[in-house]
């Protein structure tokens, strides 16, 4: 890429974000890290240091920060903070000046609510759909290492953005270009509405049985047990998305738990590492949200159910219990 006028913020630069933002800016892009405490101090003072199985070994030197205030206008903002995060990320967003005439935003959290809370924020115009999939986490301070996953990117036009004549937007296919030519698996996708509930399946049932096992998912598929209690979280998903107006087949079930058993199988999901971390867990955004949508659509949830019930008493995290 090798365009040093190409402006990226990440919003939350841990694993995901700097993973993506870390390959941005080894092609060239202006990066700015939106990081706190020791990974912060360790960015500034050393750089970004990226293991990567995908990418290779790799330091860069980007600035970094934690007042989003003091960030400039931005081409790209990657949104990529936890959950719990949210509220106060977009309102220091929205406070400076990152956000101005033709930035765009992707998200890369987990859930199926971030589009419709940036929408709001700061305006359709402004944000694009994405999934973000990739196993990366801050190993140590200034330090991401990513073991697995596909570290795949694909984005694409939401709602009345996308363009009547079905082919992909020249800002979109812009982006994924740029993000390519850094040497990231991106492509563009038409219906993008159904890859962020696709991934969402995925990521309930990744996350979710990772979290409430405390095993990786090699474990969790040596298991009957466990494999099918897997596929049961995939399917009540899949029925939701389906009741809301997305066409996600038992056949795409099954096709994604095979891809799934498919993976490295040393994989624990986002959630998994956290609650093994003592971390703040999203369980509200993931399985708990998949109750409260059935509830809503008065379709039956029960794996969800027990993930969320034997989760949500450590939704906070268990440092200072």
């Amino acid at each position: 890429m090798s365009d040093n006028n190409f402006r990226v913020a990440v919003v939350g630069a841990g694993g995901t974000g700097a993973y993506y933002g870390g390959a941005l800016a080894r092609a060239g892009a202006q990066v700015t890290m939106i990081a706190r405490g020791a990974h912060l101090d360790a960015i500034n003072k050393n750089g970004l240091q990226l293991q990567s199985a995908l990418l290779g070994d790799f330091e860069v030197e980007c600035a970094a920060t934690d007042d989003m205030s003091t960030v400039d206008r931005a081409d790209l903002v990657i949104f990529a903070v936890k959950s719990w995060g949210t509220d106060a990320a977009i309102e220091a967003m929205d406070s400076g000046g990152m956000v101005g005439e033709g930035t765009l935003i992707i998200s890369m959290q987990n859930g199926i609510d971030s589009e419709p809370l940036l929408t709001k924020a700061f305006g359709a115009e402004h944000v694009l759909g994405c999934t973000a999939t990739v196993s990366a986490l801050i190993s140590e301070p200034g330090v991401v290492k990513q073991a697995g996953g596909p570290g795949s990117l694909v984005i694409g036009e939401l709602g009345d953005q996308q363009p009547n004549n079905g082919k992909t937007s020249v800002r979109v296919a812009t982006l994924v270009e740029q993000c390519v030519e850094a040497g990231l698996a991106a492509e563009s996708h038409e219906n993008i509405e159904m890859a962020l509930w696709m991934k969402f399946t995925f990521i309930c049932a990744l996350s979710g049985m990772t979290a409430l096992t405390r095993k990786p998912i090699g474990d969790i598929f040596a298991q009957k047990t466990t494999t099918k209690m897997y596929r049961q979280v995939l399917s009540e998903v899949a029925a939701i998305a389906r009741a809301k107006g997305i066409e996600i087949t038992q056949e795409l079930v099954d096709i994604t738990l095979k891809t799934t058993q498919g993976r490295e199988p040393f994989i624990i999901g986002s959630m998994g590492h956290d609650l093994i971390a003592g971390n703040p867990i999203e369980i509200g955004l993931l399985n708990a949200r998949v109750v409260e949508m059935g509830k809503e659509l008065g379709v039956p949830t029960p794996a969800n159910f027990a993930i969320e019930a034997a989760l949500r008493p450590h939704e906070d995290g268990d440092r200072n219990g």
